[in-house]
């Protein structure tokens, strides 16, 4: 017999089904299968049904269960049977046994695939496969659903777990779909929470997902929804006029939907997003507190730029507020600064805590924020948080490669204090040598209280034991609580470079990465052991006068590194130097440079075309490139660090020199990229505990 058009689609429908009711998730063992009911209705099945109801209804549901389970066991093939497994299922569902529940259910999906108990069990599956996150199946097992439900409810119910399983895929545009399908199906308070996930999920919406669903839905559920999506996503990327008339027409549309509170609230975001003086800079740093010494420098810096530094008056207008020791009293500055004084960005604040609290609330009111801080990786806080900080990598990174590729050193020692921020600069430093091919012949750690030495350069000479001690935590600021360093700085520790017996240095140069306090007292040390052909290298720590007044006849070639260096003969840097001193009638050090070129970074960026809103001048930070200054010329990265290159140091005839070298062109010569320049990159420095630059340094 030859099917027609409609009986074969009929066919086609009812093998789907039952294709739909086939096992996804295999019943558990010793769960017994029921074949399909073929017995008339009798009365005793009925009769002992009617009993398990009663004690379902009643909430004892293990008498329940059993009382089902004997219907199903005396009457397989009795409708009755197929109404008891489908309470089994309900009852395993209510006790979160997921498993066995989708068994039964599907069971019955099998036995009345097209009656009301099968669709029934259907929708019972799908609340299963979402509870138990087999989201896949959740998806394809309501859209075969749907075109069998006829009840209203149901059919929200449905379309609302479909939802839910494409929230849990990730797909958010389908998610709000369903959703919406679902709106205008559901009763009571379903609508409520429809609207609530909808617009849960429209955060994640992109412009092109917004442009796509307005495009399918253009009045109605969820519209004005979307419609809100779209305002949020104009004013992240400065279309503030576009984002102020779509308000403006959704508030005159629909003035008394739920969603005008939200309009209303973003309203009051967008006039603090435009009511902007463009030529106002907050300055957030500690004036009272421990850390009031540092603020004080850096603010002497941050006035000169706006002065212009004997270049004339730059125009901004400079509003200081006092970050304290407390974030919270931070974040209130922030607040201030941005909302009552409408600055265009904030400089600052300099220690951790309060920075991180900063940047946070800056972020909320997407102001620009530079933030002077040694905490590493705080603009990923948000796309509005900069840092401009001499980083220990960067120090680390432009000493190695001087040593190497200039200077042609290939064996490296390192003596460290065994603290964070040693174990730090010593993983920092084993990277660099080993990226650029050199090697790592020897490793000591000391005491940070340690004050002779012998052990330790005995052990590096191949002339002793090694012995490592557990440091101290991590330090930062003078008094300022930090994090703990790595775990894997203590396998780094542990790890030498194998014996040495003869007593001779296999090594051309040495790694300290300490304060000049202590390498003061090293240096000495390392000549009474003949050391004396050996180049010393270290950070920013050593750059004091006070150094060569300990050691200056032991340290002559030494190499360190710093952000800044007070003789240095680069005509910018001497004249901030010259001017510094006509006004303070002192020298200026690292703090006053640092404030001082974070203010002309903004003042460059402030004097761009176009640049008439904070998220312009965000842009226009961004996308800064070479800018000349005191401390070198800077460029902003894409994670929104302020990079410079180092000054490099050597100490000659017992005076510190500037060693004139373009890093620039040196990194040319190098035959390793470095970390996130290319493919076959190796994978980057060793991750750490947020090391400070320095240990007495901001």
């Amino acid at each position: 017999m030859r099917l027609t058009g409609s009986m074969s689609a009929i066919v086609l429908q009812l093998v789907l089904v039952l294709l739909a009711g086939c096992a996804l998730l295999q019943a558990p063992q010793g769960v017994e299968t029921v074949p399909p009911p073929s017995e008339p209705t009798s009365p005793q099945a009925a009769q002992e049904l009617a009993i398990a109801e009663g004690a379902f209804r009643q909430g004892e549901l293990d008498a329940a269960a059993e009382a089902y389970g004997h219907v199903v066991k005396a009457y397989p093939r009795s409708a009755e049977a197929t109404k008891a497994l489908l309470r089994q299922g309900e009852i395993q569902f209510q006790k979160e046994r997921y498993d066995h529940a989708v068994s039964r259910f599907q069971d019955v999906a099998s036995r009345a695939p097209l009656g009301p108990e099968g669709r029934e069990a259907r929708l019972w599956l799908l609340r299963c496969y979402v509870k138990v996150d087999r989201f896949n199946d959740a998806v394809e097992s309501g859209k075969s659903l749907m075109p069998f439900l006829t009840d209203k409810t149901q059919r929200a119910e449905a379309s609302e777990l479909v939802g839910d399983a494409n929230v849990g895929l990730g797909r958010h545009i389908e998610a709000v779909r369903w959703y919406a399908r679902a709106y205008p199906l559901a009763r009571g308070q379903r609508p409520a929470e429809l609207a609530r996930k909808a617009a849960t999920e429209a955060k994640y919406l992109d412009r092109e997902s917004v442009a796509a669903l307005l495009a399918e839905y253009p009045d109605g559920f969820p519209y004005l929804l979307l419609q809100t999506r779209a305002v949020d996503l104009e004013m992240e990327s400065g279309q503030l006029d576009s984002a102020r008339r779509r308000l403006q027409g959704l508030m005159a549309k629909a003035p008394t939907d739920p969603l005008a509170e939200t309009w209303r609230s973003m309203s009051a975001k967008l006039r603090t997003l435009t009511d902007v003086d463009m030529k106002a800079v907050g300055c957030l740093l500690p004036l009272s507190g421990r850390y009031k010494g540092y603020g004080d420098l850096v603010l002497r810096g941050i006035g000169m730029a706006a002065q212009g530094s004997g270049g004339g008056d730059s125009g901004l207008r400079l509003v200081v507020n006092d970050s304290g020791d407390d974030p919270a009293t931070a974040a209130a500055a922030v607040r201030e600064l941005a909302l009552t004084e409408k600055v265009a960005a904030i400089i600052g604040p300099l220690s951790r805590q309060a920075a991180e609290a900063a940047a946070k609330e800056a972020q909320q009111l997407q102001i620009p924020i530079i933030t002077l801080t040694q905490k590493r990786e705080i603009s990923q806080v948000g796309d509005y948080v900069f840092r401009d900080f001499l980083s220990n990598e960067q120090q680390v990174r432009d000493l190695a490669e001087y040593a190497v590729l200039e200077l042609g050193l290939r064996r490296f020692a390192i003596l460290y204090p065994q603290d964070a921020y040693g174990s730090r600069l010593m993983q920092l430093f084993r990277y660099e040598v080993g990226r650029l091919g050199g090697e790592i012949r020897g490793v000591e750690a000391y005491d940070a209280s340690q004050t002779d030495f012998a052990h330790q350069i005995k052990s590096l000479l191949g002339l002793g034991s090694s012995r490592q001690k557990v440091g101290p935590s991590e330090v930062g600021l003078p008094g300022e609580d930090t994090e703990s360093p790595d775990e894997r700085a203590d396998q780094e520790q542990s790890q030498g470079s194998g014996p040495k017996t003869n007593g001779a240095a296999d090594f051309e140069a040495i790694f300290i990465p300490d304060g000049y306090e202590r390498v003061g007292l090293i240096a000495p040390q390392l000549a009474y052991h003949d050391l004396t052909e050996i180049r010393l290298l270290g950070t920013n720590l050593w750059n004091s006068p006070k150094l060569l007044d300990m050691a200056a006849p032991y340290l002559e070639g030494a190499v360190f590194v710093d952000g800044f260096f007070t003789d240095s003969q680069r005509p910018l840097t001497r004249r901030f130097v010259q001017t510094y001193r006509e006004a303070f009638g002192e020298m200026p050090g690292y703090p006053e440079a640092q404030g001082y070129e974070a203010t002309r970074l903004l003042i460059a960026a402030l004097g761009q075309p176009g640049v008439t809103s904070r998220y312009h001048l965000r842009e226009a930070l961004l996308a800064m490139r070479d800018l000349p200054g005191v401390e070198g010329m800077a460029t902003m990265t894409a994670a929104r660090e302020v990079e410079r290159q180092s000054f490099l140091i050597t100490v000659q005839k017992r005076r510190m020199v500037e060693i004139p070298v373009d890093l620039r062109a040196l990194e040319k010569r190098r035959s390793v990229p470095r970390p996130s320049e290319g493919p076959g990159v190796p994978s980057g420095p060793p991750p750490a505990s947020d090391a400070p630059l320095g240990k007495s340094r901001p």
